[in-house]
């Protein structure tokens, strides 16, 4: 995963501020790239919400986000009035963010789905034989019903939970079968067998 980020230099603490998002704007990559490296200059879209910009008594700074199409990252920003970004921090995965906030629901669907596809990454990891690990998806269906049941997952989406599979580095291959989910371990994973013993 690699995430961009202004990291701070010997400081005693990570002293963090409130922000609530008023507003959000899209820009195309051009404007983007332009607004991102020319954050002094007066731009319309600020200079259209710039009153309601700002930190107010509570310390809460009420900001707009800059997202550019197709780039998950973007800017936050308080103009404090002004037309320009007076204050701004670049967030690594602004948009995912906004969609987790916007949407709790899609929120607790990937939390479930997540904690689902740990659990059975662990379980190949952990029963594999000869390099590889056999999901029944009988055992997959019945897990999924009692997560929905006990309310620890909201929905569950079967193309989806195989997606994330192959995107492990755990795994080399995903291989489906109407009843079977068959994962061969990538073989920096794979466990050593002991001398004389089955795996």
């Amino acid at each position: 995963m690699i995430v961009k980020v202004i990291p701070q230099r010997k400081e005693p603490e990570i002293v963090v501020q409130p922000w609530e998002v008023e507003h959000v704007v899209e820009l195309p990559p051009g404007e983007f790239l332009h607004f991102k490296e020319h954050l002094l200059e007066d731009y319309p879209f600020i200079a259209e919400q710039a009153k309601e910009l700002h930190t107010d008594g509570h310390g809460i700074t009420h900001g707009m986000l800059v997202l550019c199409e197709g780039i998950d990252d973007g800017i936050l920003v308080n103009s404090e009035g002004s037309s320009y970004a007076r204050y701004a921090a670049y967030i690594s995965g602004a948009r995912t963010l906004a969609l987790m906030s916007r949407y709790p629901s899609l929120r607790d669907f990937c939390v479930g789905i997540d904690s689902l596809v740990e659990k059975y990454v662990q379980q190949a990891l952990a029963g594999q034989e000869d390099g590889g690990f056999t999901l029944h998806c009988s055992d997959l269906d019945a897990e999924v019903e009692q997560r929905v049941y006990d309310e620890d997952m909201v929905n569950f989406d079967r193309q989806l939970f195989l997606d994330m599979l192959s995107e492990r580095l755990e795994f080399d291959e995903v291989e489906t079968t109407q009843n079977e989910i068959y994962l061969t371990i990538a073989p920096e994973f794979v466990q050593e067998q002991a001398p004389g013993m089955s795996m």
